[in-house]
């Protein structure tokens, strides 16, 4: 398989969450553009953002509880696939033949091999595979499977060159998200072991925030991938993240 690229378009990207059900098609589209010239084999996951995190949060459903099911993981689901439709319809229009696909069955069910291959014959198409955060059935229960789980699940099966999360911030900040907008709190690298010792709050976010986002990243880090923070809303630093070039946010080294 050619060398791939992990890509993550968090929720707070591509919705606002400040308005339930928002969509931001303009930022998607720009973000696809930058996807489609880059002429590289990517796999994208999205996140939920104030489709799938309001309704979750309404009826309870983490990703680190289980919950007996029944209306709220339904409604949840339904708002994730409405993201999902709308998320590919728009990097369609901007370039991107995508092939979307629910996470559970082949990241949980299925073995690392079985996965590499289905993901490989897509990729050799031409096509972008494109998952996203959604609601799994266990032995125990129904809870949210994050798409930053996810971004750890398929970097341990494809081994990216890159794997690239798109915030609507430029990147890992010192001294938390409150020191975002004081100038030079911008880190332009950070170490597995100086995340760890970031003290960062969980946030409103129904699968752990940039509490799991830095703990999914050391995690890939360590498998031998090039992690960057950028912000999705600076459309020549995502390009330029996505080829490896030097950008403006956070390489985990």
């Amino acid at each position: 398989m050619a060398p791939v690229i992990l890509a993550k378009l968090g929720g707070s990207v591509i919705t606002d969450k400040a308005k339930p059900f928002s969509f931001r098609e303009e930022v998607v589209s720009a973000l696809g553009k930058e996807i489609a010239a880059s002429h590289q084999p990517v796999v994208l996951v999205h996140g939920g953002g104030s489709f799938g995190h309001p309704v979750a949060k309404e009826y309870g459903l983490t990703s680190g509880a289980y919950s007996r099911g029944g209306e709220g993981v339904s409604k949840t689901r339904d708002a994730m696939y409405a993201l999902n439709q709308l998320v590919c319809r728009t990097l369609m229009g901007a370039g991107v033949e995508t092939y979307p696909f629910a996470p559970f069955d082949l990241l949980v069910s299925s073995n690392e091999k079985h996965t590499r291959s289905w993901l490989g014959r897509l990729l050799s198409s031409g096509l972008c595979p494109v998952t996203f955060g959604d609601v799994s059935s266990y032995p125990r229960g129904f809870r949210i499977l994050s798409g930053d789980t996810i971004m750890h699940e398929l970097a341990k099966v494809l081994k990216p060159v890159r794997c690239v999360f798109a915030l609507d911030v430029d990147g890992v900040y010192r001294g938390g998200a409150e020191k975002k907008w004081e100038r030079g709190n911008l880190l332009r690298t950070i170490s597995v072991s100086q995340m760890s010792k970031l003290k960062v709050g969980l946030g409103d976010d129904a699968t752990g925030g940039i509490k799991l986002k830095l703990e999914v990243a050391a995690k890939i880090a360590s498998l031998g991938t090039r992690v960057s923070f950028v912000s999705g809303f600076r459309r020549a630093e995502f390009a330029k993240a996505l080829k490896g070039l030097d950008f403006y946010g956070t390489v985990v080294v």
